[in-house]
């Protein structure tokens, strides 16, 4: 069960980094370091996502196993 919360969270932190991608490369022109700091902003974000659902996750499947 934890591996399937490791690919979801995978997943879901390349594909938010290829929206941004995206978004940034249809947006205005901005600087090398705006650009930067939004990759960082963005990447900080998903991996403290990513870390409280692998938190929650094996919390439940520790759960699950000491109920049964």
């Amino acid at each position: 069960m934890l591996v399937k919360f490791i690919v979801v969270t995978t997943v879901f932190t390349y594909g938010t980094n290829f929206l941004v991608y995206l978004y940034l490369k249809n947006q205005r022109k901005a600087d090398v370091i705006e650009k930067l700091s939004i990759y960082f902003g963005v990447n900080m974000s998903v991996m403290l996502m990513d870390g409280v659902l692998l938190f929650v996750g094996k919390l439940l499947e520790d759960g699950i196993l000491l109920l049964e």
